[in-house]
């Protein structure tokens, strides 16, 4: 077998090549049932309402449920090539129906024994399935344990759907305390008693009963975590207890905590190679859902399957439950040849050769049409002889996949792909007949209707706008009286003069008595002057900052008169945004820019006044800095000033006529500031004219005005023209038009190769 492992490296690296064409496409189905409940709720909506028949009728035939099922099996078909072509092992799988020696074989091909999986005689003994990796460099075991709530919900939860049991246990304490029917007859359990002589039904129930009574066994275990074993103490975490092991108390059932089990091993081959068993979920047990948990074994995590069946004296003939696993592994290797995906393990050991002939002689006839190797392979084996499992097992499955990987892999890439494509075909044909529906019914009106209505509207907006510039006009005159602009210049200016009359916030005292002890300090007056000087003036250019609040609320009264200017109809489409104006005119901006067919000129227009700047650092700032230079330490123009300053006494009266020099200059910069405020209502006035003269120019005399007005009309009908029946459909047809051609658009998307594959 030298060399094996070169070709199956080799082959993983070009099955790894196909991720990313087969994530892409994952992404795309991902996207497409997202949109796809979007699409379902859309259309629960406009079925609650009264309006919207006429789209209702039009999406009459799209059956959206169906296309969700459609894209679900597309994923999932895909989901199981990821796993596939993301695998750095060949996974050899191991299945078959319990007591036909799965156990022994899977002994036999990993080397290990019954310390890590457990063999024995009449009841089953393995109670978690394994995976078995090889390793020359490793010997260990890692167990994936459930946590509480896993527990729950993979363990529990199964049980009661199956038996029909009510009150799921959603912790450990809810399992506790849950009381089982007993079924027996003196308790009057009519439902206890149908399933305690259910023959499938019954065992399943008596098992569920035994977690509970062994419960504290195994709950310390619910950790949620990975916990690492040596292989000689695994068993105890991996097989049932034997019979009789509990010697009067509970048996310790700590499988049960456990999720998954990974075992490193040396296997007994020559070539190092990327090689996993698994064993597969057993048939035949009295488990909730074996099938399908099998199945998904199948599906998920193997790449070939060794199908195990031993020929005692009542298994000698290939029976119903035998045909039923080799289904489920026929649906498993989908477009991959069957006799490249399993082989058949006749396990002769202890068997009588009468019995042995009687099962090949079956499975030829029944399997193979009378010619032994046709169509499924089978290979006669003491499962027990591990030199026999070596030779004609492992080193025989092993040379076939470094042969046949390649063409399984392109097969189930390829169908995996090709199934993608004809679900994406089958789910666009159907959006596309939707859409054809919905045109019909998105302009229930006549063409010259809407230019009508459109142009009506243009002239209501042009009437309303005008007069609101008309105002702003008004506002920005020289001889404009503001009042209440006025009155809060004025309240501003008064307590900038009684802080600097206050003793700039700490009092004339304070302040003195400071400035006298820098004086004594510094020996002289320049510092602690220039330092007073800096600070008053930044001080009072801060506090002048105090009109912003009133110049927030012309901007906030211009957006408002705006929205109002709009007129009632245009009023409609921001009616649920609330009293915010700024957020009210963005929400309009935003659908203009977003309409089917958007309205650019008219968006920019409404961007441009969310963008007026009235705040104090931009309008006012520039100007009362101006104001404020005469608080610099050498002002231009008056030396003398600060001359004046620095020749005071350093004595008490030297600080009290420093403090009556700067409080002299303080109060002419804030005289000064206080002019330059009592004219800005008129700047502020003038900015936002210009402003709404834009607006109004731009919204009803731009070259595109008139076709955008009709974009309008046609986009927002029913909002617009509510007083119709139908006017409140439109918004919802809009979503519905619009979760349909974002589906469209995903399904669109560049499709990969569906002829892909991992290569001869």
């Amino acid at each position: 077998m030298k060399g094996v492992g070169d070709r199956i490296a080799a082959v993983l690296q070009a099955r790894r090549t196909q991720i990313p064409v087969v994530e892409r496409e994952i992404s795309r189905w991902e996207r497409a049932l997202r949109l796809l409940d979007d699409l379902g709720t859309t259309i629960r909506e406009l079925d609650s309402a009264e309006e919207g028949r006429d789209a209702l009728a039009a999406v009459a035939g799209l059956d959206v449920t169906a296309l969700s099922a459609r894209a679900a099996g597309a994923l999932g078909g895909l989901a199981a090539v990821r796993a596939r072509v993301g695998r750095r092992t060949v996974n050899i799988g191991v299945s078959g129906r319990a007591r036909n020696g799965k156990s022994t074989l899977l002994q036999a091909l990993s080397g290990l024994s019954d310390e890590q999986i457990p063999t024995g005689r009449g009841q089953p003994v393995t109670a978690v399935r394994s995976r078995i990796h090889h390793s020359v460099s490793r010997a260990d075991a890692q167990l994936t344990m459930h946590s509480e709530q896993s527990f729950c919900d993979e363990v529990l939860a199964p049980y009661h759907a199956v038996l029909g049991l009510p009150g799921t246990p959603r912790t450990l304490a809810e399992f506790a305390a849950q009381r089982y029917p007993s079924g027996d007859v003196e308790s009057g359990e009519t439902r206890g008693a149908e399933l305690r002589g259910h023959p499938q039904f019954g065992p399943m129930l008596a098992r569920l009963r035994e977690m509970q009574e062994s419960l504290d066994t195994f709950r310390p275990y619910l950790t949620g975590g990975v916990r690492a074993a040596e292989l000689g103490e695994l068993r105890s975490w991996v097989s049932y207890p034997p019979p009789g092991s509990a010697s009067g108390g509970v048996p310790d059932r700590r499988y049960l905590a456990v999720r998954d089990v990974l075992i490193h091993c040396a296997f007994p081959i020559e070539d190092v190679v990327a090689l996993g068993l698994v064993d597969l979920p057993g048939l035949g047990e009295l488990v909730p859902h074996a099938e399908e948990h099998h199945l998904a074994g199948l599906e998920n995590e193997v790449d070939f399957v060794l199908m195990v069946k031993r020929p005692t004296d009542t298994e000698a003939m290939w029976k119903p439950e035998d045909a039923q696993a080799q289904e489920l592994v026929r649906r498993a290797a989908g477009a991959v040849v069957v006799r490249d995906f399993m082989t058949i393990v006749v396990n002769t050991g202890d068997c009588a050769p009468v019995n042995i002939d009687a099962l090949n002689a079956d499975i030829d006839k029944r399997l193979n049409e009378g010619v032994p190797g046709r169509f499924h392979q089978v290979v006669n084996v003491d499962a027990a002889d591990r030199t026999q499992v070596r030779d004609r097992v492992l080193d025989a499955v092993l040379d076939h996949l470094a042969t046949a990987l390649p063409r399984m892999d392109a097969a189930a890439i390829g169908q995996a792909l090709e199934a993608s494509a004809a679900a994406r075909l089958d789910v666009l044909a159907a959006v596309d007949g939707a859409l054809a529906g919905l045109r019909s019914i998105m302009t229930p009106t006549a063409t010259e209707e809407l230019i009508a209505r459109a142009e009506a509207l243009r002239l209501e907006v042009a009437e309303s706008l005008q007069a609101w510039v008309g105002k702003l006009r008004e506002r920005a005159d020289d001889g404009y009286d503001d009042p209440e602009f006025h009155a809060r210049v004025t309240e501003v200016a008064d307590d900038v003069r009684a802080w600097i009359l206050d003793g700039f916030g700490e009092g004339k005292d304070a302040w003195t008595r400071r400035a006298l002890g820098q004086m004594s300090l510094n020996k002289g007056t320049a510092a602690f002057a220039e330092s007073a000087l800096n600070g008053v003036r930044v001080d009072i250019s801060r506090r002048f900052s105090a009109i912003d609040d009133l110049l927030t609320r012309r901007r906030e009264r211009f957006w408002e008169e705006l929205i109002e200017a709009l007129g009632p109809r245009l009023g409609r489409l921001v009616a649920d945004e609330g009293d915010d104006p700024q957020r009210a005119l963005r929400a309009l901006a935003a659908r203009l820019w977003e309409a089917p067919e958007p309205c650019p000129v008219l968006a920019e227009a409404l961007d441009l006044v969310l963008d007026v700047r009235l705040d104090y650092r931009t309008r006012v700032l520039p100007k009362v800095r101006r104001a404020l230079e005469v608080l610099l330490p050498q002002s231009r123009g008056d030396e003398t000033e600060l001359a004046a300053m620095l020749t005071v006494p350093q004595t008490a009266a030297g600080a009290e006529e420093l403090f009556v020099a700067i409080s002299q200059l303080a109060r002419q910069a804030a005289h000064d500031a206080g002019k330059v405020l009592a004219g800005e209502p008129n700047v502020s006035a003038a900015v936002l004219h210009a402003y709404g003269e834009q607006v109004e120019d731009t919204i009803i005399r731009s070259a595109t005005s008139e076709a955008e007005f009709r974009r309008l009309a046609e986009a927002f009908r029913d909002q617009l023209w509510g007083e119709h029946p139908s006017g409140a459909a439109t918004a919802r047809v809009q979503r519905l038009r619009s979760a349909l051609t974002r589906l469209r658009e995903t399904l669109r998307d560049a499709a990969p190769n569906t002829h892909g594959g991992t290569g001869e």
